[in-house]
């Protein structure tokens, strides 16, 4: 009976201890349910410092820098201070004891996204930002299970006040390369977004025949991971596609910083369900630089140097090569990209269906 009595006791001495509010956290629900947040926080963090909190710590200090970033929000929408706020209760949600508050955090995060995106004139860099908000909510609803239906609402509200101004900015680009760099800008943002495919869609198979090399003269280089220039760069100038085969020229120009040897077994075709098959290589060409002129005054020139059918070339960095190649492949293979890869890069040449 004694050892009963005691194990009780040890367990409500343990639950006192656990349960029991410091000056610091007490005074910060007094702020929090006076609606102080900035005190509250504040109160919060000294509470933090003294190393002692309550099993509904986490819970409260979370609304404070909710509903402190909320209010920060009123007054101005891209207060560096809204981004902190939520920064710090991201970093805490894993602790929050109840469904409610997670999903004020999730739903709040992603209503000031969705807020910051919808503002007119918003340069593309803090478009991404403000996106990036609603995404790392959507994530934390994902894994905390708790308002992933909601969050996914403000996405798709978010992308359609983005979409449609985005769209029609860039179809009125005359130069298709701009135009594409464009439509890949918007597709870094809204994937799946059926408007945004089908643009992407028809763009890529009027540039099948260009080089898309986004130089300096294209603003704003945002979107790095879906527009980047340092690679293999590939175009079609001719190209015939049959339900069983597809083949042309395939153009190469390289920016990976490397002269590299250009093997056509590196070179795949892909389908948009992600089977590939091989090239097969014919005749090519590759250029380089070659000294001409009469002895004492000669001059480098850039010449192209012909390529026997499978054969090796040599592809100088800021150099190009061509090569004639076939792909064969069974009925239901529908053509989505051709990629060339090897040690040095990667390349990408998306054909649209």
């Amino acid at each position: 009976m004694k050892k009963i009595f005691l194990a009780a006791l040890a367990v409500s001495v343990a639950f006192a201890l656990s349960g029991c509010k410091g000056a610091n956290e007490k005074r910060g629900d007094e702020h929090l349910e006076n609606q102080r947040y900035r005190n509250a926080i504040n109160s919060y963090l000294d509470a933090l410092k003294k190393g002692k909190v309550s099993d509904e710590f986490y819970d409260n200090f979370t609304l404070a820098l909710v509903r402190g970033a909320n209010i920060e929000a009123k007054s101005n929408i891209n207060s560096d201070l809204i981004s902190g706020y939520f920064d710090k209760a991201a970093t805490n949600i894993s602790k929050v004891q109840k469904p409610e508050v997670i999903e004020e955090f999730v739903t709040s995060y992603a209503t000031i996204g969705k807020q910051q995106a919808a503002q007119q004139g918003l340069d593309y860099g803090s478009t991404l930002q403000a996106f990036a908000k609603i995404d790392t909510a959507l994530s934390i609803a994902k894994r905390m299970n708790v308002g992933e239906a909601s969050v996914k609402t403000i996405r798709t509200e978010a992308e359609n006040l983005y979409v449609g101004p985005a769209l029609a900015e860039a179809n009125e680009e005359t130069d298709p390369v701009v135009c594409e760099y464009y439509l890949l800008r918007i597709a870094e943002i809204a994937p799946e977004n059926a408007d945004v495919k089908a643009a992407l869609n028809k763009s890529r198979k009027g540039t099948r025949g260009y080089f898309l090399i986004f130089g300096e003269n294209i603003p704003d280089p945002s979107g790095k991971n879906r527009v980047d220039k340092w690679g293999y760069v590939m175009a079609l100038p001719t190209i015939k596609i049959t339900p069983t085969s597809l083949s042309g020229e395939l153009q190469f120009w390289a920016s990976t910083g490397n002269n590299t040897v250009l093997d056509p077994a590196n070179i795949t075709l892909v389908s948009t369900e992600g089977k590939s098959v091989n090239a097969k290589a014919g005749t090519g060409w590759c250029e380089a630089e070659v000294l001409v002129g009469k002895k004492g005054d000669e001059k480098i020139e850039k010449k192209r140097q012909n390529l026997k059918a499978g054969e090796k070339g040599k592809l100088m960095n800021e150099f190009q090569c061509g090569l004639n190649v076939t792909f064969s492949f069974e009925k239901g293979f529908v053509p989505d990209y051709i990629q060339y890869k090897d040690e040095f890069g990667i390349g990408k040449k998306f054909l649209g269906q």
